[in-house]
């Protein structure tokens, strides 16, 4: 089975080599393609990418719609069996896409395929793991708050077809939409003590600087699929999305308002004018 990697990229340094070696290391393993779409960065990673196709990727450097449409046009002309993607930051485990042409050989019908996934920070140091959902069905992934982790997940082609593929509406929580399509056109497998990928967390990651957007948008997309406002996920999604957003100012004034009433107003110098 032939592997399609797709990589959006916009701004990857400096962790763009580390995660285009990651694909690149594996293709001694696996028949492997991988599309690289830089959507126009000014950070240098065009011109490293332009530098280093001996890698065995093909980038596409020009303008596009985002990350979302990078994806779909990487995904509309792949040309694998298996899909998967990866972004510019996080990396791939040695010898995860061997792994999963196994587990997809062994069984052809399964639309995706999910493992844990490693959380590193911006110098690459582990400090968590996330675990693949413990239902792994439509109703568990629409009712429980644990997502698929992305770069660990790796789906079928003509699943990914026959769902639609990506939504361009979706900028934030687009990979939950199509994690729920795909479960609505096959079975899931999950491998739950297999790491096949590392997240990258760091103060400019998209995640990080939109959790609040996108967790009202994975609401609608969930909401749209069917999930009930009673759920686990529905209840954990609101509070991220509404409440705390709300509550972290008031919580913070809060705690100003208490510290000026017990310990006083701040020391002022008498001898200082305004």
């Amino acid at each position: 089975m032939k592997v399609t990697v797709v990589t959006p990229v916009y701004n990857g340094m400096p962790w763009l080599p580390e995660s285009i070696c990651s694909v690149a290391e594996q293709r001694r393993d696996v028949e492997l393609e991988h599309l690289v779409y830089d959507g126009g960065s000014t950070d240098g990673s065009a011109e490293w990418l332009r530098e280093h196709t001996s890698l065995g990727y093909e980038a596409i450097i020009g303008p596009d719609g985002g990350q979302t449409d990078a994806l779909a046009k990487g995904f509309d002309r792949a040309t694998g069996d298996i899909f998967a993607w990866l972004n510019a930051d996080d990396v791939l485990e040695p010898g995860a896409l061997r792994r999963v042409v196994e587990v997809f050989t062994a069984d052809p019908g399964l639309a995706m395929v999910t493992a844990a996934c490693l959380v590193i920070d911006a110098k690459g140091v582990v400090f968590s793991a996330i675990a693949p959902p413990p239902v792994a069905t439509l109703r568990g992934l629409l009712c429980l708050s644990a997502n698929p982790p992305q770069p660990a997940t790796f789906f079928s082609a003509q699943a990914y077809r026959r769902g639609g593929g990506l939504d361009r509406r979706y900028d934030l929580a687009m990979d939950v939409d199509l994690w729920l399509k795909l479960a609505e056109t096959g079975p899931i497998r999950t491998l739950p003590t297999e790491v096949l990928a590392r997240f990258r967390v760091h103060p400019n990651a998209k995640s990080v600087a939109g959790f609040a957007a996108a967790a009202r948008q994975n609401l609608r997309i969930r909401r749209r699929h069917g999930m009930p406002l009673r759920s686990q996920a529905a209840v954990a999604l609101i509070q991220m999305g509404f409440v705390r957003p709300v509550a972290s100012p008031c919580k913070h004034a809060l705690r100003r308002l208490a510290r000026r009433l017990l310990i006083g107003p701040p020391n002022i110098d008498p001898t200082t004018r305004p």
